[in-house]
């Protein structure tokens, strides 16, 4: 049945590609494949990226706002209450540390309010575009000019796939379908838990006076029992402020479980660690480059630790969220290695990329 679905999919993405760059023109019709396989990566991640957004959207049009808010708290009191039986609600104290003794509030907010999309985005960038350099260098586009036949065409030799081996084996195309499955699926997990699990954040909690673009207030007013500061309101960000309008109409409020940031910095990391490579074992361990090389590789998960630290510290997650995030990611990780490790038990032998004339 999967095999039929593909053969399928594959028929219609030929006859499409045909009936845009015509019968006779191979060179156009592997530019054509491109194009098209480029328009529908871009739309499946600019769609996942705006997850965030889409549960806004959903809540503010189809669900009775005070019904969600009411949810909202009660989530989040029960996430403080299993903090507080686990021993790791100290979100409070180390927001007024911070506050005392580093502070530089303007930093901190833009980096929640900026460095979040702008690494996750050039990551994604990257992949893609590492992807489709190595796809060019699969199309011999002077043999499919000369030729007046798509069957002539073969790929470039030395790129069999195999079907079993570490991520260092695969393709680059199949390791940016392993990383953007990884990705995607994080996502949309996380996008379900925000419209079925929404959690009003540390910050929201003592507020009385905040609204939501349709004059609702979003804050609990717990006045008494917690001290949070909602760091963004009272100092601001370089980028944006929690009163802007459209920030009001685009932001979920309680989008707080799991924490998006710390899922999206968790998976850059992965991906940085997965591309760099393990140390080289030419390399004695003794080496300056040796160490250079582990530095590099393994120093990026400072990036999801400082991001973990500055969205706890801001009052817009608890610790709960970070690590419902990066169970998240785990599970998503697992679930996309499951799947292609029973794909490649399926196939016995490793097979050679497909011979087509379009670069698929």
């Amino acid at each position: 049945m999967k095999r039929r679905l593909s053969l399928v999919f594959k028929q219609l993405k030929r006859k499409i590609v045909v009936g845009i760059a015509g019968p006779s023109s191979h060179q156009r019709q592997a530019v054509v494949s491109l194009a098209l396989l480029a328009l529908t990566e871009l739309a499946l991640l600019t769609l996942t990226f705006c997850t965030n957004f889409l549960s806004a959207y959903i809540h503010n049009t189809a669900e009775v706002f005070r019904g969600f808010r009411l949810r909202a708290l009660a989530n989040a009191q029960g996430i403080v209450a299993f903090e507080r039986v686990a021993g790791i609600f100290f979100e409070q104290p180390l927001q007024r540390w911070h506050d005392a003794r580093v502070g530089g509030w303007s930093f901190w907010n833009t980096y929640y309010a900026g460095v979040h999309p702008v690494v996750t985005v050039a990551f994604l960038v990257f992949i893609l575009v590492r992807m489709f350099a190595w796809k060019l260098t699969r199309v011999n586009w002077k043999r499919l000019n000369e030729s007046s036949d798509a069957s002539d065409y073969a790929p470039l030799p030395g790129y069999g796939a195999p079907a079993r081996g570490s991520f260092a084996d695969l393709t680059p195309a199949q390791q940016y379908r392993f990383l953007r499955a990884v990705w995607v699926l994080s996502a949309w997990l996380a996008f379900f838990g925000f419209l079925f699990v929404p959690v009003m954040p540390p910050r929201l909690l003592p507020v009385c006076d905040f609204f939501n673009s349709a004059g609702a207030n979003v804050g609990a007013c717990l006045t008494t029992e917690y001290s949070f500061i909602d760091t963004i309101g009272a100092h601001g960000s370089l980028l944006w402020d929690w009163n802007d309008e459209s920030v009001k109409a685009l932001n979920n409020p309680y989008a707080a479980f799991p924490s998006q940031h710390t899922i999206f910095a968790a998976w850059c990391a992965l991906c940085w660690i997965h591309l760099f490579g393990p140390a080289s074992p030419t390399l004695p361990a003794r080496s300056a480059r040796y160490w250079l090389r582990a530095v590099l590789r393994w120093g990026i998960v400072v990036y999801p630790m400082v991001t973990v630290y500055c969205i706890v510290v801001t009052a817009n997650h608890y610790i709960a969220d970070a690590l419902g995030g990066l169970v998240v990611l785990a599970l998503s990780y697992g679930a996309v290695h499951l799947f292609y490790a029973l794909k490649g038990r399926r196939q016995a032998t490793p097979k050679e990329l497909p011979v087509s004339p379009l670069p698929y």
